[in-house]
């Protein structure tokens, strides 16, 4: 399936599946298994499952792919088995669609800790995605969707693999509580901006909790999205039942109601996480008849969006900015010295000295002895930690700007320090791929 497809598809309302692994633990799956493994031995049951799902109206189904990665696999001794359980779980789906709903490759979280935290690199987890997406776009997958995630970085860690890998649509979906927030921090709208300038083809929420919990959250993704934006909440919130089964407490027909007042508010790729079923699947079904979407906004004409994990600040095509003083490296060696020991001091008090009078933080760390590229992604992710303003990288080096807008976790404008003649090739195209604006030489902010 091609972008265009899907785009020409998600201009009326598309269905997605219901929940997978709660209804296989209804049909037989024994909990605390490795679910691509069970799947792979119990293929029937999968397969009736999706069958299920079309039948009800599912336009695209998700393969169980869901935890195939290295990492997860490894976990359950499976890791030299990774070719074999990825591809054969997308044949159960290709097998179960028959032609009748699309299949996308399902990705999420691995588990491993990004550092600081944990020691896993972002660049080795865009290669951990990146193994899993090659076997099943081989495998055959119509289109890619990255789900159930918290960090917004492991999103656009799995977003780059995927880009890096193949042509096919991409749709992306984090888990926001009632607060619009995933449990690592993450906006809502900051998800919006950052994926979409990463080029998803359709970015929402899915899992968390009812629809009835979500609206404000759905209601943030379409201000802030030029995409189709994706539903696909829980049966409500879980409890346990007598015999310690965990149910959720909401029906299919409440579910559908709550759906109505998602798609509503604009969301146009509808369908169920955690404890919906078939029939639930059935009932947004019935309910979408006759109806149609919400015209998604037009690319951003009015406004340019810059942001961190946690917040988005808005600027007029070329308004001109008010910019502070300048966190250079080349003019101010206590900024060298501290960083060397790692040390942030100096450009968080130059930084705050800013916050009330500046529009953005230009940032520019070229100096003799310091690692440029590493030095500006250090310090613009400690800026962004801790002030509530926009950056800027300025830098006369194509391969620092590269680095920094790949391993950044917002969205951050460039300055580049020559005429604007010379930003039409390989500076024009690196901004579009990651979706930020120039700032020229004068101080206006535009898109390329």
């Amino acid at each position: 399936m091609t972008k265009q497809e899907f785009k020409e598809a998600a201009e009326g309302i598309l269905l997605l599946d219901g929940a997978t692994g709660s209804n296989l633990l209804k049909r037989g799956m024994p909990y605390g298994v490795c679910t691509e493994l069970w799947v792979t031995e119990h293929p029937q049951v999968m397969k009736q499952l999706q069958e299920e799902y079309i039948s009800q109206g599912s336009n695209i189904i998700y393969a169980p792919t869901f935890s195939g990665n290295r990492i997860k696999l490894k976990e359950y001794g499976l890791l030299e088995r990774m070719e074999e359980l990825n591809q054969g779980l997308v044949e159960i789906s290709r097998e179960a669609s028959g032609g009748k709903a699309l299949v996308a490759g399902d990705i999420t979280m691995t588990g491993a800790q990004l550092a600081p935290l944990g020691n896993l690199s972002f660049d080795e987890l865009v290669d951990i995605y990146k193994e899993q997406i090659r076997l099943i776009v081989k495998a055959g997958v119509d289109l890619l969707v990255v789900e159930t995630m918290m960090s917004l970085q492991e999103t656009r860690a799995a977003v780059l693999a995927a880009r890096e890998v193949c042509d096919l649509p991409i749709m992306a979906t984090l888990s926001f509580q009632e607060n619009k927030k995933t449990l690592y921090g993450v906006s809502a709208k900051a998800a919006a901006v950052v994926l979409q300038g990463l080029g998803v083809d359709a970015v929402g929420l899915n899992c968390s909790a009812g629809p009835d919990k979500m609206i404000e959250a759905v209601k943030e993704l379409v201000s802030f999205s030029c995409v189709p934006v994706i539903a696909k909440p829980n049966a409500g919130m879980p409890k346990l039942s007598k015999d310690h089964n965990t149910e959720y407490d909401m029906d299919a027909k409440t579910f559908a109601v709550h759906m109505e007042a998602l798609l509503d508010a604009g969301a146009s790729i509808l369908g169920g996480c955690c404890g919906s079923t078939p029939e639930f699947i059935g009932n947004v079904a019935e309910m979408v008849k006759g109806k149609h979407t919400v015209p998604a906004r037009k690319h951003e004409a009015d406004r340019i969006l810059l942001a961190s994990e946690r917040e988005v600040f808005a600027f007029v095509p070329g308004q001109k900015l008010s910019i502070g003083e300048l966190i250079d490296f080349s003019v101010n060696e206590e900024l060298v010295e501290e960083y060397q020991e790692e040390l942030f001091d100096t450009a968080l008090d130059l930084a705050f000295d800013m916050e009330e009078e500046a529009d953005i933080l230009r940032i520019c760390t070229s100096a003799e002895g310091v690692a440029e590229e590493k030095a500006a992604l250090a310090v613009a992710e400690e800026l962004a930690r801790n002030v509530n303003l926009p950056l800027m990288l300025a830098s006369d080096s194509l391969d620092t700007i590269s680095y920094v807008l790949y391993h950044y976790s917002g969205i951050m404008a460039i300055q580049w320090n020559h005429n604007l003649e010379e930003w039409e090739t390989q500076i024009k195209s690196m901004a579009k791929s990651y979706g930020v604006p120039i700032v020229t030489i004068d101080n206006e902010i535009i898109y390329c």
